[in-house]
């Protein structure tokens, strides 16, 4: 048993030892999960992010000892645009796109930009006593609704904690093992990120701070000041679910 333990952390040790590795965005990674009609956003959605924001690297070590030595760069902002662009296409009633302007915003009833602020990853043994790695990975993500020229409506930042994915004895891919959870983690976050954009278009199409819209006429999203000081997007899921 002892020899065992030990080819295991040897393994694992050789294995995340390098000194760079890059992961890269993949489409097959995201999850494919259903939507529900009540879950849906009228109308079109534009993606808005700025060439900064899709350049956005993010090289790190490992926050656990093993693989801290490894140096992981990760496309965060290429993978935060897509994923967004993917979970809006399926969440929005008549889909969603990408742009780095916004000449054509006015086309669109709901702007949107996502923006990764945050990122690690880490292999960590002693919660299985050394006999297996638990790939994590936490992101930290803000979203804001504008208007069409740009201007932020609302804003709201979401933080995945620490999600940990399935333990493995031995890999030879384990940044593969990193890039998948990390694609999983980012469409958890932005669905949820989807739905406040719901929450916060249902409430501004009746002109109200809390009520759910009533009827199915929606109008392009327009806030006053002081709904943009005041609107909490919290208290609108409690009142929904009361």
């Amino acid at each position: 048993m002892k020899t065992l333990k030990l080819l295991v952390i040897i393994s694992a040790f050789l294995a995340l030892s390098g000194c760079a590795a890059s992961i890269a965005y993949r489409a097959d990674y995201v999850p494919d999960k259903p939507i529900a009609d009540s879950e849906r956003i009228s109308g079109r959605v534009l993606v808005y992010t700025t060439r900064s924001d899709d350049d956005r690297l993010i090289t790190a070590g490992a926050t656990s000892f093993t693989g801290a030595g490894l140096k992981l760069t990760t496309p965060i902002g290429i993978m935060t645009r897509e994923i967004a662009v993917k979970v809006f296409s399926k969440v929005a009633s008549d889909g969603a796109s990408a742009s780095n302007d916004l000449a054509n915003a006015d086309r669109y009833l709901v702007v949107v930009r996502p923006e990764a602020k945050d990122y690690s990853h880490g292999f960590p043994q002693l919660k299985n006593l050394g006999f297996a790695i638990t790939p994590e990975v936490h992101v930290t993500m803000r979203m804001s609704i504008l208007d069409a020229a740009g201007k932020p409506l609302i804003d709201k930042d979401y933080d995945s904690g620490v999600v940990s994915g399935a333990s493995y004895m031995i890999s030879g891919s384990p940044t593969e093992r990193i890039n998948r959870l990390t694609h999983e983690t980012l469409y958890d976050v932005m669905r949820r990120a989807a739905d406040d954009v719901r929450v916060y278009q249902l409430a501004a199409v009746t002109g109200t701070k809390t009520e759910p819209a009533a009827t199915g006429n929606v109008q392009p999203i327009k806030a006053s000041s002081s709904y943009d000081d005041l609107i909490k997007l919290d208290e609108l899921h409690a009142k929904q679910r009361c």
